[in-house]
């Protein structure tokens, strides 16, 4: 298939990490993630505190939700209005504005396709998208599952409307999401934000400060 590109500009590889590879972190996330978009807007911050490159990878939760027999957040009985609270205390606590949208969560289908198809050639421009794409439907309260409102986040880029439009219809990027998400649930990814470091896995937004503490570890014993 068909692999974007990391923000250095080198093909991204979904691989299994092992003891040599200790300056990348594999993050994936769903466009309708609220846990995902707190992650998003902490990675710049993240990447400067340990030197490791972050590479996004946007997949599509519901099918890994089918897998473990899981349900969105909110729709869990007792759980759900705790999750609502705590989802709105960690926006406060990191300084995050947020907002549960009228429409939660969403089948991210459409800014999944356009991340990826923008990541082909322009790696940091897709970073950028995803943090439009999270701000505007967390932040903003914008229906992300509308296609126009998606295409509208994008030409904020400059990104041709044309091209973008034609781009999420292409069965390559439809297969390149699939294909995705296939290999995230196969390492194991079963929520987002979901990261990889080495052979480790860390799963929630809450994880980022064990995921950073483990990098500086590992570093310290390769030192």
């Amino acid at each position: 298939m068909a692999l974007p590109v990391s923000p250095r500009g080198t093909p991204f590889r979904v691989i299994i990490y092992g003891p040599h590879n200790m300056s990348e972190v594999t993050f994936y996330f769903d466009f309708s993630s609220p846990y995902g978009y707190l992650a998003a807007e902490r990675i710049e911050a993240f990447e400067a505190r340990t030197g490791v490159t972050v590479n996004w990878y946007p997949f599509m939760i519901g099918a890994a939700f089918k897998q473990t027999g899981q349900s969105p957040l909110l729709d869990q009985p007792i759980r759900g209005d705790y999750f609502r609270h705590d989802m709105e205390r960690c926006a406060k606590m990191q300084n995050t504005p947020f907002c549960i949208p009228e429409k939660f969560p969403y089948a991210a289908l459409v800014p999944t396709r356009a991340y990826y198809w923008i990541a082909s050639t322009k790696p940091a421009l897709a970073i950028k998208f995803a943090k439009d794409v999270y701000r505007g439907y967390f932040a903003d309260g914008l229906d992300m599952s509308d296609p126009e409102v998606v295409f509208a986040t994008a030409t904020r880029h400059s990104i041709n409307a044309g091209e973008i439009r034609a781009a999420v219809e292409n069965p390559k990027w439809k297969q390149h999401v699939r294909e995705v998400t296939d290999e995230a649930i196969a390492r194991g990814a079963f929520g987002s934000p979901f990261f990889f470091y080495e052979d480790e896995a860390f799963f929630g937004n809450d994880r980022l400060e064990h995921l950073e503490r483990w990098i500086k570890l590992r570093k310290q014993i390769d030192d």
